[in-house]
């Protein structure tokens, strides 16, 4: 049994924290005036102070950078991009850049169940692990076990651009961008202390610091920190995480400023990164006695000796400068070193006949070295009745990850009746010690043309790429090099009400690591896509409705090699097809609403062995809405009300089936879909005399729903997260 079906004592920090609060907020009460607080919901004035790269008023952003590099109206981007802001992370508690799109359509974010130690996503039925993150314009490029993990304190907005992205971005993932914006300095005081209590003995302390340095502006700072530690879902495993993030401004006048932005982080431990067989969670065990039952939610197959740790440590700026009325130019650049521990002993399927897991080990130290660089010129004029906006860019990324890794297998774990210590690992291997290098170079141009309602967005990027695996044992040294050109053009209308009608086309490419059975490199493979959909903004209410429709297809995939089953060949094709609909609106002072449905249908139409398959943790339907309330007018002023339902659909995973004459053959396995409750209950203490201050309970999976996230084969299968309740005070002042 699940040691979390009670009210055990490591809980008793949250109900206290819970008493303290209610108790302080009935005393307070009874102190206080009837004046009430009236909270403004202007959205004509809220959208012309906005910024995409800064903070937005309400829940509905309405500008980004994200799918253009300029400042751009979503209305005016012919494509599909949905914007996170701070306000809704913290309304809805995410401790995690995943969890941030738990309420946005087209993303599956339970790829690891509960598991936060990456942000693996799938997005329009394409799986990332983290490889199409940027922070700040830039890529964190993952390698290996050496993946950037950001908090979400951190973030003053999370984003997600749907589809291919290689016009902009460079070597890309078919399913889409997430790009994160960071908090930066502001000339306003702030002042902001946070603590957390809850579930599984969390704890966490933030601040959050920011103004400007002297009487003109000019100089202006922001100080933001984190420590932060819990327990895992699964037992034998721990979070722990620290983080600073020193930024400074230099905005020596209106047309020039230059940001120094910082980020270091260390996780002693990052938690749980295992995998479940299929027996156990999404279908029974049987044990000798002929009983069935499934594994507890808490349930871990590895060991108390397993580790991951990661030291992050970035440091970049981001410069502009606007010459004239004309033209403007900006530069995002940032060097990055990220140091990571990989120790562990996992799963790796279930063997029926004794119920016995068998068990995988790998131990991997890796230092990963990255700098990257974005320049870009921008034009703004006109040619008789016509305005452009035109943006020309070279960027340039180069990463160096050195891997020192050990693989083997350990002892079983019986599942039924697990016994622990056996951590001495066999190693099967020659020890894995690689030096893997990755250089993009990009050249961009990109014009937004707007003529009456008429917006025509037209783009093309030459990029030059070299990939190396450097073999340290024997000096093995594989490269490969590749030249590609994307291009996108899209083309809305925007009508005086908000509407705006737009199509697009757009494409990707994507290398590919590994060589066939006769030692050639792979081709990238490449992706396009055709949407259609309509936004509806309007300029004088904060509310975004979006509509569209798509087909994306990725050619040239890899494929299982039918004479050698062990390597891969080149020739396979996924196609995407869907609709998405998403509408958030700051109704009125008093309530906010976001929605959202999703409707996938992703297929392998050319593989040798997937034909007619459909891809793993991809859900044909998922669906999302969230409401919160805010009295403004009564005796509960202050007081906000939040509840969200989630629902995931049934997805797919693969399972290994071997016929009796030996030929493998993959067949889809069903993982059913699940639909989970969050709320939460917050209380701004403005008018105590505390104006910015709150102090609130977040509870996810309300109901305490088990649930199987998702498989990505029949021996990787992920619990949901169970229900976990958290109590947050934030003090301004």
């Amino acid at each position: 049994m699940s040691p979390h079906a009670s009210f055990p004592s490591y809980k008793r920090p949250l109900s206290l924290l819970i008493a303290l609060s209610l108790g302080s907020l009935s005393a307070s009460a009874l102190a206080a005036d009837a004046d009430t607080l009236v909270v403004s919901a202007d959205g004509g004035n809220a959208a012309a102070a906005e910024s995409a790269w800064g903070p937005a008023p309400t829940i509905a952003a309405k500008r980004s950078a994200t799918g253009t590099k300029t400042d751009t109206p979503l209305e005016k981007t012919p494509q599909s991009i949905s914007v996170v802001t701070q306000e809704e992370m913290e309304m809805h508690g995410v401790s995690s850049v995943k969890g941030a799109f738990n309420y946005t359509p087209g993303v599956m974010t339970g790829n690891r169940g509960s598991s936060n130690v990456i942000d693996a996503l799938s997005i329009r039925g394409f799986s990332e692990t983290n490889t199409n993150q940027y922070l700040d314009g830039l890529k964190l490029q993952g390698d290996n076990y050496s993946e950037f993990a950001i908090d979400p304190y951190f973030l003053e907005r999370a984003e997600l651009l749907r589809g291919p992205a290689s016009v902009l971005y460079g070597k890309s993932n078919p399913g889409g961008v997430v790009s994160l914006v960071s908090k930066r300095p502001t000339t306003e005081t702030l002042r902001e202390v946070q603590f957390q209590m809850g579930d599984d003995n969390l704890f966490s302390t933030g601040f959050d610091f920011g103004g400007a340095l002297d009487d003109a502006g000019v100089y202006s700072y922001r100080l933001t920190g984190l420590a932060t530690s819990q327990d895992a879902q699964q037992d034998m495993n721990k979070e722990k995480r620290y983080t600073i993030a020193p930024s400074f401004t230099w905005q020596p006048d209106q047309n020039t400023r230059f940001t120094l932005l910082t980020y270091f982080q260390n996780e002693p431990e990052t938690g749980y990164y295992g995998w479940l067989p299929r027996e156990g969670t999404v279908v029974p065990i049987t044990d000798a006695s002929g009983r069935q039952h499934k594994l507890a939610t808490d349930f871990d197959e590895g060991e108390n000796s397993n580790k991951i740790s990661r030291n992050t440590k970035m440091v970049g700026y981001s410069f502009e400068h606007r010459f004239n009325d004309t033209w403007s130019v900006r530069q995002n650049l940032r060097y990055a070193d990220l140091r990571t521990d990989y120790r562990s002993i996992y799963g790796d399927g279930l063997n029926v006949a004794d119920n016995s897991i068998n068990r995988g080990y790998a131990h991997s130290q890796e230092e990963l070295n990255q700098f990257a660089v974005d320049t870009q010129a921008q034009a703004n004029f006109t040619t008789g009745a016509v305005e452009h906006t035109v943006l020309l860019g070279v960027d340039y990324q180069r990463s160096r990850n050195d891997i020192n890794g050990i693989f083997g297998a350990a002892t079983p774990l019986d599942a039924v009746n697990p016994q622990y210590g056996n951590d001495t690992p066999t190693t099967l291997y020659a020890p894995y010690l690689y030096l893997n290098k990755q250089q993009q170079t990009g050249l961009y141009a990109q014009d937004q043309i707007e003529l009456d309602r008429w917006v025509l967005t037209l783009g093309g990027r030459y990029d030059y790429l070299m990939n190396s695996a450097f073999n340290r044992t024997d000096n093995d040294d594989k490269k490969d090099h590749h030249q590609d050109f994307t291009w996108r053009g899209g083309l809305n209308y925007v009508f005086d009400n908000g509407i705006a009608p737009y199509i697009s086309y757009s494409e990707s490419f994507i290398p590919n690591s590994g060589t066939t059975f006769g030692g050639e490199t792979f081709d990238p493979s490449r992706a396009k896509q055709y949407e259609a959909g309509v936004k509806y903004i309007p300029k004088d209410r904060p509310v975004v409705i979006t509509g569209a429709i798509y087909q994306l297809t990725k050619t040239n995939n890899l494929t299982g090699d039918p004479t050698a089953p062990l390597f891969s060949v080149q020739g396979g094709e996924i196609r995407s097809r869907g609709a998405e609909l998403e509408a958030k609106a700051a109704l009125n002072a008093n309530i906010n609403i976001t929605a959202g449905y999703s409707y996938t249908d992703a297929e392998y139409t050319e593989d040798n062995y997937l034909r007619g398959k459909t891809p793993v943790q991809v859900p044909k339907h998922s669906a999302s809405l969230w409401g919160d309330y805010t009295f403004n007018e009564t005796a509960f002023s202050g007081l906000t009300l939040g509840a969200g339902v989630r629902y995931i659909g049934e997805s797919k995973s693969l399972y290994r089936h071997l016929p009796a004459n030996g030929d493998k053959q993959d067949q889809n396995f069903d993982v059913a879909g699940y639909t989970l409750v969050d709320a939460a209950i917050k209380y701004d203490l403005t008018r105590f005399g505390l104006p910015g201050s709150s102090i609130g309970i977040n509870v996810n999976n309300l109901l305490d729903r088990e649930y199987v996230a998702s498989c990505y084969r029949e021996h990787a299968c992920y619990w949901g997260a169970e229900r976990q309740i958290v109590g947050t005070a934030t003090f301004r002042f």
